[in-house]
């Protein structure tokens, strides 16, 4: 049997009220009442079943109303156990229905969301790489397993205040975890240990939000120094047997032209021995001159003129406003350094008039920048990048960053790479001030540049 409908209901409630209404008028009109007397009469029988209609009527949908309301209220509160019995009026059954199948609906979504969640917890706490959340007040959210390890030996990070975490941690970390770029930092723990320091700022809930990870390099580094060297055998190998063979072939043809009495020929042949042989020996330099680089030996120089004369062996241009420096430096040394590092800036695919070398000093040091719009790196590349004989080049060596990274170190300073902005690279040479030390006038950049 169909559930009666809403019309249905509202007309049983009044009918009970209109009936005693009209029977009453009945009667009055039988006893010869007048019409005021019946219309009281009939008013003073119906008003009474009329209110108790109203309020049972009323009741049922109060009862329904509340337990409406206190179950999208225990929805609000993440509680979706609540189900609502299915009344008989069709208005009102629908309305339940609808209340039951979004809590159900909630329910499994709440399921799938913490089996995720879960699954994202176990695998971030077998992770080997430390994460931490750090919320817009500068308080821990979250913090794995490898982060509580390496930041406070084990034990809970979160809840704690991330600068009072900072100042526990070794002295050569600090400055990376403190900032909002990415970093490589060498500490010595159980030996010396290479770490990645990475940043990445977003939105939660309307909120800001900082995401800190540190990621041990150390056994891939050693992996990569080992494939390296490898790598370097291989290509010295190939080399020297390709030289080796040319400079075989031609001794015996020449011994075969002497033997035939054609020494001209054999004159020749000896020419092109000469040659193969020198540029065997070049190539050996090559890979020599980075195992043995001399220590630079630093002479007071001035930096614009030094730059204006390098532009015309690898075209470049100043940034504006470009500061006139006298810095300490060896000017072969560093004159090989930032050749490469221009070069390579071309050979990536910038157009001449995008590679900016641009300079900036403070007290104590000088940064030169070298900028670029080529193809630039992802951050894996740009780990590599510095390991001696890797090569994003087919047929290179892998010694050109390597070399001019050895160059700057040797100078006190530090390279670095990033990617720039709206593509390509920043490659950044930070190089000490010492120029009171040498008791020397500024050389002319002419000298060692013709």
């Amino acid at each position: 049997m169909a559930a009666p409908s809403l019309a249905g209901r509202l007309l049983a409630t009044i009918a009970v009220p209109l009936g005693l209404a009209a029977a009453a008028a009945g009667i009055g009109s039988r006893l010869g009442l007048a019409p005021l007397g019946v219309a009281a009469l009939a008013l003073a029988a119906g008003l009474p079943a009329a209110a108790w209609s109203a309020a049972r009527f009323a009741r049922r949908w109060v009862r329904i109303t509340r337990a409406l309301a206190d179950g999208v209220e225990g929805l609000r509160a993440g509680d979706f156990s609540l189900r609502l019995a299915t009344p008989d009026d069709d208005v009102v059954s629908d309305l339940v229905r609808a209340y039951n199948d979004l809590s159900d609906a909630l329910s499994r979504q709440r399921g799938t969301l913490r089996q995720r969640e879960l699954l994202l917890h176990g695998a971030l706490e077998a992770s080997p790489q430390a994460v931490v959340l750090v919320g817009e007040g500068g308080r821990v959210i979250y913090g794995n397993r490898a982060a509580r390890q390496l930041l406070r030996d084990g034990r809970w990070l979160e809840g704690h205040d991330w600068n009072e975490i900072l100042a526990a941690v070794p002295e050569a970390l600090r400055p990376a975890l403190a900032g909002d770029g990415d970093a490589l930092v060498a500490l010595a723990l159980e030996g010396e240990e290479t770490f990645q320091v990475s940043h990445r700022s977003f939105a939660l809930d309307g909120r800001r939000q900082r995401l800190v990870t540190v990621r041990r390099l150390t056994l891939e580094l050693r992996r990569q120094e080992v494939a390296g060297w490898k790598k370097a055998v291989r290509v010295v190998g190939h080399e020297v047997r390709s030289h080796l063979a040319a400079i075989r072939s031609l001794v015996r043809s020449t011994k075969s032209l002497s033997d035939l009495g054609e020494t001209a020929r054999a004159a020749e042949l000896l020419v092109e021995i000469d040659e193969a042989g020198a540029a065997l020996q070049a190539f050996i330099e090559g890979y020599s001159r980075f195992a043995r680089l001399p220590e630079p030996r630093l002479e007071a120089v001035e930096l614009r003129s030094f730059l204006v004369h390098l532009s015309r062996l690898e075209p470049f241009s100043l940034a504006d406003a470009f500061p006139s420096l006298v810095v300490p430096i060896d000017p072969g040394q560093m004159r090989q350094a930032l050749q490469n590092l221009l070069k390579n800036a071309r050979e990536a695919g910038s157009p001449v008039e995008e590679i900016v070398v641009a300079a900036h000093a403070d007290e104590r040091a000088v940064t030169l920048e070298v900028r670029d719009r080529g193809c630039g790196m992802d951050d894996e590349a740009l780990v590599r990048v510095l390991r001696p004989f890797h090569s994003t080049k087919p047929g290179g060596s892998g010694l050109g960053i390597a070399l001019c990274r050895e160059i700057v170190e040797a100078h006190g300073g530090e390279l670095r790479l990033a990617s720039r902005d709206g593509g390509g690279l920043v490659v950044t040479c930070r190089l000490p001030l010492q120029a009171a030390a040498l008791g020397a006038e500024p050389v002319a950049a002419d000298a060692d540049l013709a």
